[in-house]
C-alpha cells in the first residue's frame, strides 16, 4: 500500500522554506551593511538556523524506506542522486553567471575560476552534496531491515552529529553533516508512522506543546547558549552543543504540530501546501531573487529594513515559482529537473520524491 501525501507535511515543509528564504534574505542585508544592529541580527540568525534545515532534513527522511523497498535501495539512491547532481550544476552555473553579471551589485564577487570549481558549493546548494550521501548512507546501511541494525546506524549518526554540530566543511559533501542524525531517524521510523502519531495528538495537546516548543527554542535562540546545527561551529562548546540540539528537536516538532493544527484551515493550508510541494524549485533558485530584491530596492533608495525584509522573502518565494512556471511552458523544464535519460523509470521530479513518495 503506498504512502500519500499528507497536507501538514506539506505545510510543514513550506514553513521551513519560507524560513530559509528569510534566513538568506536577513544574512544578505546584514553583508549589505543594512543591519546595524549586531546583537539584533545574530539574535535573529541564530533562533532562525536552530531549526528550518532540521526540518528539512527529517522530512527528506520520512518516505524514503518506503521507496527503497519499492524500488530497490540502489537504484532508488542512484536515480535520486542523479537529479541531484544535475541541479547542483545546473544552479552552481546559473547562480555563478548571474553573480558574475552583477559585479559590483552583489554582496561577494565571483570569477569564472571560482564559478567552475564545483567540488566548492555556493551558498545554498551545499545541500545536494548532504543530501546524496544520504542517499548513498540509506541504501548501504537499510537500518529497518532489524532492530539492532536500526539501532547501530542510529547511534553512529547521533554520534556523528554531535562531532559535527555547527561545523561546515569547505567542499560538497562535507556541510550539514550534523542533520544526518535527523534524516536516520525518520528513516528508520517510516513517515506513515510519524504522521500517524502526529495524528492521534488531541488538537488541544498540539497546541500547547507547539507553543512550549516554540518557546524552547527561541529561548535557547535568543539565550545564545545554543549553537544551530549548520553554523557557530568555530565558537561551540559541550553546553551549546546541547543546548543546540534540544533547541533544534523543539523546533523540529513544534513546526509539526503547527502543521498539523494549520492543515484543516484552508484559506492558510491550500497555499502553504503548495509552496510545501514546491519547496525545492524555491529552494534551488530564491538567492537570486531575494538578492535581486535587495539591490533594486537599493538602488530605489529603499533601505528600510521591514520593507526590505518583506518583499526580499515575499519575491525570494514567489520568483521561483514563477519562473518554473514559465519554464515548463518554453520548455525547459531542465531548469528545475533532471532531463529523462539521465533519470530512471521511478525517479520523479526532486521537489515532490525527495520527501514524499505518491
Amino acid at each position: 500500500m503506498g504512502v500519500h501525501r499528507d497536507a501538514a507535511l506539506d505545510i510543514a515543509k513550506a514553513i521551513a522554506i519560507i524560513a530559509i528564504v528569510f534566513g538568506h534574505v536577513w544574512r544578505g542585508l546584514a553583508t549589505s551593511g543594512l543591519i546595524h544592529d549586531a546583537d539584533l541580527f545574530e539574535t535573529v540568525d541564530t533562533t532562525v538556523y536552530m531549526w528550518h534545515l532540521t526540518v528539512f532534513a527529517f522530512t527528506a527522511g520520512l518516505f524514503v524506506q518506503h521507496g527503497m523497498n519499492r524500488e530497490g535501495a540502489w537504484r532508488y539512491a542512484r536515480d535520486r542522486d542523479l537529479v541531484f547532481l544535475w541541479l547542483y550544476v545546473v544552479w552552481s552555473l546559473i547562480q555563478g553567471a548571474v553573480k558574475l553579471l552583477a559585479g559590483a551589485f552583489v554582496n561577494s564577487q565571483t570569477s569564472v575560476g571560482e564559478i567552475l570549481r564545483l567540488w566548492v558549493p555556493d551558498g545554498q546548494l551545499w545541500f545536494f552534496g548532504w543530501i546524496a550521501l544520504m542517499m548513498i548512507l540509506a541504501a548501504a546501511t537499510r537500518p529497518w531491515v532489524s532492530r539492532s541494525r536500526a539501532t547501530v546506524v542510529s547511534i553512529g549518526a547521533a554520534i556523528g552529529s554531535l562531532a559535527l554540530w555547527g561545523v561546515q566543511g569547505p567542499y560538497i559533501g562535507t556541510q550539514g553533516l550534523a542533520l544526518t542524525v535527523y534524516f536516520v531517524v525518520a528513516l528508520v521510523w517510516r513517515g506513515d508512522r510519524v504522521l500517524a502519531a502526529i495524528r492521534r495528538v488531541p488538537m488541544w495537546l498540539t497546541a500547547i506543546l507547539v507553543l512550549a516548543l516554540g518557546v524552547v527554542t527561541v529561548v535557547c535562540g535568543v539565550s545564545g547558549l545554543a549553537t544551530p546545527p549548520t553554523t557557530g561551529g568555530s565558537t561551540r562548546t559541550v553546553l551549546t552543543v546541547a543546548f543546540g540540539v534540544v533547541a533544534s528537536t523543539a523546533g523540529l516538532f513544534a513546526v509539526l504540530g503547527l502543521s498539523r493544527l494549520l492543515a484543516p484551515v484552508p484559506v492558510v493550508a491550500r497555499p502553504l501546501s503548495y509552496i510545501g510541494r514546491e519547496s525545492m524549485t524555491i529552494f534551488v533558485a530564491h538567492i537570486i531573487f531575494a538578492s535581486g530584491s535587495r539591490i533594486v530596492l537599493s538602488r530605489i533608495g529603499v533601505d528600510d529594513l521591514t520593507v526590505q525584509v518583506i518583499a526580499g522573502t515575499l519575491i525570494g518565494v514567489v520568483g521561483p515559482l514563477a519562473l518554473h512556471w514559465v519554464a515548463l511552458r518554453v520548455h525547459c523544464a531542465w531548469l528545475f529537473d533532471a532531463p529523462r535519460w539521465m533519470k530512471g523509470a521511478g525517479a520523479g521530479r526532486f521537489s515532490k520524491r525527495t520527501s514524499v513518495e505518491e
